[in-house]
This record gives structure tokens, sequence and C-alpha cells, in this order.
């Protein structure tokens, strides 16, 4: 049996009194260099390097021996339990709690967390995008953070996702002598090892609508998607909140915008050949806060291979290269739901024949007329008529 002990932010007058007794009984503890004034010298064993460390606790288990771990905070929340529990199995770890960096910087600053939401960038994946979602969506957010997701980063990432009227607080040395718990102060120094706390006062609820106005684009001369054909595109594209985009002939990027607007935790890439089209695809980025929006220069066939494996593509420009790209997805031996456009009769034919023997494979064309002012006459104007085809590559 391992014992899994939860130590606390750090300093020992926070240990509980069944993680002291945890250690006192154990043979074996292995810990991080802070943790080790907690332990006896003689029980004390490196935590690092950790896969030599799990191997060694395990024989040490194996063997009959008291074996335990020293992990910070609460060994439910952002620590090592989950790799253990893989590693060695749940069954043979016994969990000891202990009080949470979180719940101590929650109690200097006098407030609940209940309904906070809890991110880690200490060691993690955490996106700016990611970040930038949670704090939109919720009235508190907690993050963990380290030296290179440090208070800095935190309230750069929050200005440019829109959100600079947001409160900021830093957490340092939690529990320790010279703890610090104050508003962000962009000319302090924090301790890598620090946690953010941010209170938005005006949380949105779940994702942003789909739609955006035409007229809101920067666009140019670059052809575009409009709202009501890109409506129903990125509906097509069947997005998740993490997957992966490709959305290849991005044009302005308003079909990459919308659906970065849906994947907050995922990435979308706009792939793009012409360089007044990929200055439009970067200033609208910016413009509606899409950090994880991600400017590709160059042909397709040359660019995409070297891109993370998409969970949905659309086409709305190959040039000729949509056989090509195709065969480029199925090759990446994944299910990738795939969608393009057409507006002449050839390219319409062409995605026909390509993607009819697809599964689940579905085609519309759609025949938008908007209400316009002729004189003092008010009459419906079309526009051209757009082909949408659908399908799953398998």
């Amino acid at each position: 049996m391992l014992d899994i002990i939860s130590v606390g932010p750090g300093e020992a007058v926070l240990l509980t009194d069944d993680a002291k007794q945890a250690i006192d009984r154990a043979d074996a503890v292995w810990c991080a260099a802070r943790h080790a004034v907690l332990v006896p010298p003689e029980k004390a064993r490196p935590l690092s390097p950790l896969e030599g460390a799990i191997e060694q606790m395990r024989l040490s288990s194996d063997a009959g021996q008291s074996a335990a771990v020293l992990v910070s905070g609460d060994a439910g929340l952002y620590s090592l339990l989950e790799m253990l529990k893989r590693k060695i199995g749940g069954e043979y770890l016994r969990v000891h709690p202990g009080i949470s960096a979180l719940q101590l910087f929650a109690a200097r600053l006098g407030v609940s967390w209940q309904d906070a939401k809890i991110l880690s960038a200490h060691g993690r994946a955490l996106s700016e995008s990611a970040l930038c979602h949670a704090v939109r969506t919720h009235r508190q957010t907690f993050c963990f953070l380290d030296a290179a997701h440090n208070p800095a980063w935190v309230r750069e990432s929050l200005t440019l996702g829109g959100l600079e009227n947001v409160r900021l607080f830093v957490g340092e040395r939690l529990s320790y002598p010279d703890e610090r718990t104050e508003a962000y102060d962009p000319d302090a120094t924090y301790d890598p090892l620090c946690m953010a706390y941010i209170e938005n006062d005006a949380p949105e609820s779940g994702l942003p609508p789909v739609g955006l106005s035409d007229e809101a684009f920067i666009r140019g001369k670059t052809p575009m998607t409009k709202r009501d054909v890109r409506a129903l595109v990125v509906s097509a594209l069947h997005l998740k909140p993490n997957g992966v985009v490709w959305d290849i002939g991005a044009g302005t990027g308003s079909v990459s915008v919308e659906c970065a607007r849906q994947c907050p935790l995922g990435e979308v890439y706009a792939v793009e050949m012409k360089d007044e089209a990929l200055d439009l695809i970067r200033r609208n980025a910016e413009r509606f806060h899409a950090l994880n929006l991600r400017v590709v220069p160059g042909r397709a066939l040359e660019v995409l291979s070297a891109l993370p494996a998409p969970d949905a593509v659309f086409l709305g420009g190959t040039t000729g290269e949509a056989e090509a790209i195709v065969e480029l997805l199925r090759g990446l031996q994944r299910p990738i739901r795939l969608v393009a456009t057409a507006v002449t009769m050839e390219s319409a034919q062409a995605l026909l024949r390509l993607m009819r023997p697809m599964v689940d494979f579905e085609a519309r064309q759609v025949a938008v007329s908007a209400l316009e002012s002729v004189g003092r006459y008010t009459m419906f104007k079309a526009e051209n008529p757009v082909f949408i085809f659908s399908a799953n590559v398998t």
C-alpha cells in the first residue's frame, strides 16, 4: 500500500494530524525538495526524477515496507494522484486529504469558491484562449501558475482576450512567513509558484452565438463567406469546444473566427496563400479576440502536413487541390468532419464526385435574399446561390 499524503500549501502548521501520523508511520517518504523539512531525514527520498521515484515506490511497497509520497495542497486537486493511479493502480493507494493552496488563498481573500472555475497552468497545457473562455463565462476563476505562466502572462492574456476590466489578484508563498496576497501589480516580481484569482462582474453564458455580422469584419477585396452561409457551414462542421479545425483557403478569416469562438479550448488553423488575405485574417482575429486562431501562410498541400491533425476541415477555396487534400485527410486515419462550399457549377460537380461516396454525405444549395432600400422602395436583393457539401472522412 502506498500512502498519498496531502501536505497543504507547504508550512508544517497547516499539516493535518492525519498527515503527520501517516508520515510517522512510513518507512520511506518520497517528496520534493521543498517538502523535505516535513520528513525525518532518514526517511526522505527524492521525488525527482519522477519515473524512477515511482518505480522505487512500487518496489518498496511490494517489499512490505510502508511507503508514502508527499503531494502539495490536497491530493484531489491538480496533484500526482491521477498519474499514480495509472502507474501503480488505485487499489494500492491510500489518500490522505489536506488543505489546498486554493482554499487558503480564498480564505485570505475572504471569498467563497464553490462556484469558481479552477484551472492550472503549472506544468500543464493552458492556452490563452482557454483561460479567457473560463474568465468570460465565470464570475470567479482561480488558476495555479508557474514561471512561464505567471501573473503578467495572465494579465496580458486577459487584455488580448478583451477582458481588460476584470479584477486580478495574486497569492504567493501562501502559508509561509513572507506570504503575499494582493491586487496584481505590473511592477511587482512574483514567486513562480503562485496563484491568480480573477473576478468578472458580468460573466457570459456558454459559447458565443454563431453568425457575426458581415459588416463587423474587415473585408478589403478578398471574397468572404457571408453570414447566412457561414452559420450553416459552422453548424455542419459539428465543432467541439476542444477541437482542432483547418480552414483551407480562409479568405478574410470569417469562418476561422466563427470556429475559433466555438472552439475556445482548441485551435483553428487558417490556411491561406494570398498576402492581402493573410493580413485580413490577422486583423480580424485581433478584432474578435480570437487568441486560438493560427494563421498559416502557403499552399495547402505544402503546409498541412506540419499541422496538428484536425477534427474538422472546411474547404473554402482550394485552387483545384480538393482531391489531393482529401487523400491527405484519409491518410491521417482518424474521423474528420469535412465541409466544402462551391459557387460555380464546375466546382460543385467536382465536389459532388469527390464527396458523394463518403459517409453521411449531404448537399445543400442556399439562396439568400436580403432587404435593400432602392430609392423610396424596399426590395429583396438576391446573393449568389452557394452549394454546401458535408461528409465524414474515415
